[in-house]
């Protein structure tokens, strides 16, 4: 019997991809009666000498953005792996279910999108639970390490520490990739960057949140970096979903009445598309710290206040390429062209 994985290998997409990132359906996992350790450790075999991160990904639950937006698809265990082995004690990270409560609806704006026909009724993972966290210190982002490679904050970033490499994936990427989609890759730029205003209050999120609710909350920063903040991770490549998707899914929280920077974050893209969609923005709410990272990569208050012609939906996300800033030197990819099937022996 055979394990079905993905893999953007080192090298992929012109050679912007500077390591292996392999990525296996939840679906696969359980037709092949493996658990998910199990499962990482036999794609760990199959890279033999080779290193890679390794993200499980079940298609149909759901999982939340750092901007607080709920997306279809989740990541629900991450894994390094490094000549076919993995640290037994935190080389792999499983990312716990959530259960629906009306208690998060409360303290948490953002998932009042659970609600909607979009994602009603499929189940939720964002981060890890205390008990899944174990005993890795709070400072660790939800990090998995095995000899050269580390994969951070739930599988959105990972890293060669060898070779001093990394390469970024915001989630709705990793959907386009396990769909056989398309993606753009490129350099990150000082937009993306650390993540500029993308920051929401909840509990078990997928970078901070714990059981401390409310340390950070929307209209907040998660970095504090001030006017450093766009220089930071600008030079990483990334791979990202066309813009277009992105302001799908961001288009969803605004027609149900949530708010940039009250409800869901403040970043440049959030900002920018309501901005496009004619959608309040909490001006108040968005702390001083947040808007001197927004006003260094050109997010005035003035540019957001500023005369525009308001745009329908489709408008928008046709237009998304332009009302989205980010992103530098980007190639669009059909996933097909820079992914690999690969069948590991169990």
């Amino acid at each position: 019997m055979k394990l079905k994985y993905r893999v953007i290998p080192q090298g992929a997409a012109d050679g912007a991809v500077p390591l292996n990132w392999a990525f296996i359906d939840k679906k696969d996992i359980c037709s092949a009666g493996l658990t998910d350790l199990e499962a990482c450790k036999v794609v760990g075999k199959d890279f033999g000498d080779d290193c890679a991160a390794v993200n499980i990904m079940d298609m149909d639950a759901i999982t939340v953005t750092s901007d607080g937006i709920i997306a279809n698809g989740a990541v629900v265990g991450v894994a390094s792996v490094d000549h076919g082995m993995i640290n037994k004690e935190f080389g792999y990270l499983n990312i716990s279910e959530i259960p629906f409560s009306q208690k998060m609806l409360d303290e948490e704006s953002h998932m009042k999108l659970w609600l909607t026909d979009f994602y009603k009724g499929r189940k939720l993972f964002r981060g890890p639970s205390t008990e899944d966290r174990g005993d890795r210190t709070s400072h660790n982002e939800n990090m998995t390490m095995t000899g050269r490679i580390a994969n951070n904050n739930c599988g959105s970033e990972v890293m060669n520490m060898v070779e001093m490499t990394e390469i970024l994936a915001p989630f709705f990427g990793q959907y386009e990739i396990m769909t056989d989609g398309e993606v753009i890759i490129g350099v990150a730029g000082p937009v993306v960057s650390v993540g500029i205003g993308m920051i929401v209050s909840e509990r078990h999120g997928r970078i901070f949140g714990g059981n401390n609710l409310g340390a950070y909350r929307a209209g907040m920063t998660a970095h504090n970096s001030g006017v450093y903040a766009k220089t930071v991770k600008r030079d990483y490549p990334a791979i990202a979903a066309p813009k277009s998707v992105l302001a799908e899914y961001t288009l969803r929280a605004f027609d149900i009445g949530l708010v940039a920077g009250k409800d869901i974050g403040c970043s440049p893209a959030v900002l920018c598309l309501a901005k496009a969609y004619g959608k309040p923005i909490a001006y108040e709410n968005i702390t001083a710290r947040a808007w001197i990272e927004l006003e260094s990569v050109g997010i005035t208050k003035e540019f957001l206040q500023s005369p525009s012609k308001v745009m329908t939906r489709e408008e928008v996300i046709a237009n998304a390429d332009s009302i989205i800033p980010g992103m530098e030197d980007a190639k669009k990819y059909a996933v097909s062209d820079i992914c690999e099937i690969r069948y590991a022996e169990i």
